[in-house]
């Protein structure tokens, strides 16, 4: 059953995934975004899907899913912050931020 619950949650998160970047397509698409929002919404899909796969599928030792969970959260709440309201330096350390999250969880595969 427990498997059949892993298997659930990362189908609905990559659905989650899919859909917040179909949204940020759809916005571009039709003129009412940006493609910076796009690129935020992708890093918002990742977080989720990574967040997730780090918490309940890699979650050897539970400190270092939470803290890779929150690197991806505080990447993305920085990286959106920045483009939202126009501070350049804001957005580059997101994107810093998420780069380091995305190496912290490869290696936290092997």
């Amino acid at each position: 059953m427990g498997d059949r619950l892993v298997q659930a949650g990362t189908v609905f998160t990559g659905f989650v995934g899919v859909a917040l970047v179909v949204f940020g397509g759809y916005r571009v698409r039709y003129g009412t975004g940006t493609i910076d929002e796009l690129l935020a919404l992708a890093f918002l899909a990742v977080t989720v899907v990574a967040g997730y796969r780090s918490l309940a599928v890699h979650s050897g030792p539970r400190v270092n899913a939470a803290g890779n969970t929150a690197l991806f959260l505080g990447a993305a709440a920085a990286y959106g912050g920045g483009v939202n309201s126009g501070i350049g330096a804001v957005a580059t350390a997101g994107q810093a931020l998420f780069l380091i999250a995305v190496v912290y969880f490869v290696l936290r595969l092997y």
